[in-house]
């Protein structure tokens, strides 16, 4: 029987972690005759049930992301028969001598301003990206726009070992409305960390050249604190000065942001850089119209069910806000549109791509052909 050892160290991180839940049922119930170790928190990952089934087992390794340990300890927990190796993110165990996938979700270790900026982040990133690319058996990436950006901005021997598997929408956000509300004020909302390259500066900016014309107030649900790259006391400033027009939710649990997001009157996305952008399909899905940046991979993901800005133009975004606040016609067609778009999204397709991709690599691996 082939093996096959995947890294689920990041299984309760926002993005990547998100990933590894959506895509593991999929993974391990199509290939039950391969048999699959999953590396991580032992205690932790007992608590899914893909893991409790007949062709898995667990090795407990809980050295930290991006760390030292990492780099020693993870090589020493894949097996030694391991035939693939899956890494869900683009950090590798370089010391590793075997075969291996990994998932590149963007290039922004690479692009963003802040990252780039600190020469350590900016090396390791270097480094990885070219591991990666010499010796990666199988490269996924989440979107046609990280793939382009992954040939852009590396150099490898091959181009033929890296297809796109996009991501998935798991269904409870097609009931999210449903639930009860969180707030009573209508709202715009915006998902996703508080952090530079996501423009939360120019939204608030915008939102207060406009608080005073509409109803709408302004929530932003993320964490702001623990970030390696956090927002500046300039922006934090300028949230306090709104008063109650503009929150700032912090960390909330997934019951309370898929109500937060189902009651909105719109998500607002002006990230500059993204390598998928899951909140908007998300807000889609629970039938909330969506307005984001015409930038990265956002328009290749909502086609044509949002309402695009221009996320440098904080006047644009400010006409984009009173445009979908004003124009119930609108905001109708974007409903319609996004839960269409939604639809085409989903996990199983995902985990179905994926596990065809890592069986072709294992096959070749036992007839000699990769």
């Amino acid at each position: 029987m082939t093996q096959l050892a995947i890294d689920l160290r990041w299984i309760d991180s926002s993005g990547v972690g998100m990933y590894i839940k959506g895509i593991l049922p999929g993974i391990v119930e199509r290939l039950p005759d391969v048999a699959i170790v999953g590396i991580g928190d032992r205690s932790r990952l007992e608590d899914f049930p893909w893991a409790h089934a007949p062709n898995m087992r667990l090795v407990d390794c809980r050295a930290g992301r991006y760390s030292m340990a990492e780099q020693i300890q993870l090589p020493l927990a894949i097996p030694s028969n391991t035939d693939l190796f899956f890494s869900p993110y683009y950090t590798i165990p370089l010391l590793y001598r075997g075969r291996f996938a990994v998932t590149v979700h963007d290039l922004s270790h690479r692009m963003v301003a802040e990252i780039v900026g600190n020469p350590k982040k900016r090396t390791y990133a270097k480094l990885m990206f070219r591991a990666l690319r010499k010796r990666a058996s199988l490269i996924l990436t989440v979107s046609n726009f990280s793939k382009a950006e992954l040939l852009r901005l590396t150099e490898g021997p091959r181009q033929d070992n890296i297809i796109t598997t996009h991501l998935g929408i798991s269904e409870e956000w097609y009931t999210a409305a449903s639930l009860p509300a969180v707030r009573t004020r209508p709202y715009f909302i915006h998902v996703g960390n508080i952090k530079p390259y996501k423009n939360l500066s120019r939204l608030v900016e915008a939102f207060l050249e406009i608080k005073d014309r509409i109803p709408q107030d302004l929530v932003i649900v993320g964490q702001s604190e623990g970030l390696i790259t956090g927002e500046s006391p300039e922006f934090f400033e300028r949230v306090r000065s709104a008063g109650d027009r503009i929150h700032l939710t912090g960390f909330v649990s997934y019951q309370d942001l898929l109500s937060l997001v189902g009651h909105a009157d719109a998500l607002v996305m002006p990230s500059l850089y993204e390598g998928f952008g899951l909140p908007p399909l998300e807000a889609m899905a629970a039938g909330v119209p969506v307005t984001v940046a015409r930038s990265a991979s956002l328009p290749e993901v909502c086609a044509d069910a949002a309402l695009y800005f221009n996320p440098l133009n904080s006047d644009d975004i400010a006409e984009k806000l009173i445009e979908i606040a004003s124009n119930p016609q609108l905001r109708s067609q974007l409903q319609q549109k996004g839960i269409e778009r939604s639809q085409i999204f989903r996990w199983d397709t995902c985990a179905q791509q994926t596990a065809a991709a890592l069986r072709d690599h294992l096959e070749g691996r036992k007839s000699g052909k990769a």
